[in-house]
């Protein structure tokens, strides 16, 4: 019963915060008129997907120990909000190729701190 609950509570939040920068962008800004839109868009995806894997995973089968679920869900939440103000904020200024490496090296630090955390968190079965 906790599962399920905490599983469509997490959903709506996901989706509720997901809905929230996609407003922002389309209505707020008009993303798709810049030429940084398909960068913004994809990496957008790569966060919300990220944090959709790591909470619902552990939710709903509890594959990763709270000691390390924890920190790894700080840290995700953490990227993906660096990654809603570096689009929000630069997507109309920024050159296109500094983007996408600002992207790729946020997502690399990312990659170093969470892949240990989860390797390493993951229940052996």
């Amino acid at each position: 019963m906790k599962r399920g609950l905490a599983a469509v509570l997490w959903g709506f939040f996901l989706l509720f915060y997901m809905g929230i920068i996609m407003y922002v962008f389309f209505a707020i800004i008009n993303i798709d008129a810049f030429k940084n839109f398909e960068t913004a868009m994809a990496f957008e995806m790569i966060g919300f997907l990220l944090l959709i894997y790591f909470v619902m995973s552990n939710v709903l089968s509890g594959s990763i120990k709270t000691g390390f679920f924890v920190p790894l869900l700080m840290v995700t939440i953490a990227y993906t909000i660096i990654l809603d103000v570096l689009n929000i904020a630069f997507v109309i200024i920024m050159p296109h190729v500094f983007f996408v490496l600002i992207h790729f090296v946020i997502l690399f630090i990312y990659s170093l701190i969470s892949i240990p955390m989860y390797i390493m968190g993951k229940d052996k079965k």
